[in-house]
């Protein structure tokens, strides 16, 4: 049986053929490289099995990782008996696992995530004759006499080279940024750029808003952006009794709680993120659309300022988003008459941005203005500078950012944490921009 295309032909990962075996008794493996996936692989097994060190076995090259590679060994010495071919150019992938029956596999898979998930891999699955088994039992013994067993010293020496191994890390990305090719010229960070291995979000979801992700129709793609979509939704369950306490409301319909997911025309053709928006109740909404002929997907909630948070190709953010490109309610409605309703509104909405200062917040107008920064700029200039800038066509937004391995990234527990503290800050700013005639009604 053969192995590409992230599945074998039976529809399973390499993962799930590693933990399929009955009566897993003993593990050997031999792998260039090994990730922090890789790691949770093993653990993953020796828990499923009840396998002890002695059990496990693992071969590795010199250079098997340059992630804090001491720490790896500490962990990997908890789970395996753990080796390393010094001075040998070690290149092979080769898992054994016995059990009711014998499983080999083999070919190009580190145990890494790009070589059980991610990349272009090609494996042979098969259950091995006897003979077979002999072999492969001879290669094993082959690489234990070559190999030195991991032991404390070793341990220490691999932390000591941290710091070289940060240098010459920082020379490969770049070096692997000249190398990727055309296609990859315009992405923001590649996977090395943040140790990602502890965070909700992997580089691949970050990695299908990248440009080059942004208008594909392809089927991985799509269930990335499937996968990042139930994610953000598992942080609104935990946080949206505390959000209908601030007056606001996600979209009236289920299947519009998040942003739409697959390109199309009303996202024109690509997906940069994926949202979920909260903002007027919807009976306001349905009342300021009132005798509208055109549908609601053309004048709906998605019109209308919302309290957001998002994930990017640059990360997360948390914003008061006022308007989209074109049609936006809340900016027709301060702009009217000379931004009559901006200036009548300036003292409570400078009020409300004062008790933002200090907390990175940033007002982006998508048309090459440079934003405004609530930390430096003059709370007192922002009507003027927000009358200058925003023009229909352009989003328009009060933003916090946070960067791919943010701590507060960690776990949907966090995330949700740090969205309700900062959605209940702008809900007063939010209340003092938007139209809501009907708020308390």
């Amino acid at each position: 049986m053969f192995y590409w295309k992230g599945k074998t032909q039976d529809g399973l990962s390499l993962t799930d053929e590693l933990l399929s075996c009955d009566s897993l008794r003993t593990v050997y493996i031999a792998t260039a490289f090994i990730s922090a996936d890789g790691v949770d692989i093993l653990r993953q097994l020796a828990e499923k099995h009840n396998l002890s060190k002695q059990n496990i076995t693992l071969y590795l090259s010199e250079q098997f990782s340059s992630n804090k590679p001491g720490e790896m060994l500490e962990q990997l010495s908890r789970l395996c008996s753990v080796n390393i071919l010094l001075g040998h150019d070690f290149h092979s992938k080769v898992y054994l696992l016995s059990g009711a029956e014998n499983k080999l596999i083999y070919g190009s898979s580190n145990l890494t995530s790009g070589g059980f998930s991610k990349n272009i891999e090609f494996n042979c699955i098969e259950t091995p004759s006897s003979d077979e088994l002999k072999k492969v039992k001879e290669f094993f013994d082959y690489c234990d006499n070559r190999a030195t067993a991991v032991n404390d010293e070793l341990i220490q020496y691999y932390k000591e080279q941290q710091s070289a191994l940060d240098e010459i890390n920082q020379v490969q990305q770049q070096a692997k940024r000249r190398l990727t090719g055309f296609i990859r010229r315009n992405d923001p960070f590649i996977a090395d750029d943040y140790d990602l291995s502890d965070s909700y979000f992997k580089f691949a979801d970050y990695e299908t808003f990248f440009t080059r992700n942004a208008k594909s129709t392809d089927s991985t793609i799509n269930q990335r952006r499937i996968g990042i979509q139930q994610k953000m939704l598992a942080v609104h369950k935990l946080i949206y009794s505390d959000v209908k306490k601030l007056g606001i409301a996600h979209h009236k319909r289920m299947e519009n709680i998040t942003s739409t997911i697959f390109p199309n025309v009303y996202n024109l053709h690509s997906v940069g993120w994926i949202g979920v928006r909260y903002g007027k109740l919807p009976h306001e909404i349905d009342w300021l659309n009132a005798g509208r002929e055109e549908d609601d997907d053309t004048y709906g909630f998605q019109k209308h300022g919302c309290l957001q948070y998002s994930i990017n190709s640059g990360g997360f953010d948390i914003n008061l988003f006022l308007a989209v490109r074109n049609g936006a309610i809340d900016r027709m409605k301060l702009s009217e008459n000379q931004f009559k309703q901006l200036y009548e509104k300036r003292s409570s909405i400078e009020s409300e941005m004062r008790k933002l200062v200090g907390n990175g917040f940033e007002w982006h107008i998508e048309n090459d203005t440079q934003p405004f920064i609530l930390d430096d700029d003059p709370i007192e200039e922002f009507c003027d500078w927000f009358k200058a800038h925003d023009e229909d066509g352009y989003e328009s937004y009060l933003m916090k950012y946070y960067a791919p391995d943010d701590p507060m990234l960690k776990n949907k527990e966090s995330i949700a944490a740090e969205v309700i503290r900062i959605i209940t800050m702008l809900q007063p700013l939010y209340d003092a921009m938007v139209w809501r005639p009907l708020k308390n009604k």
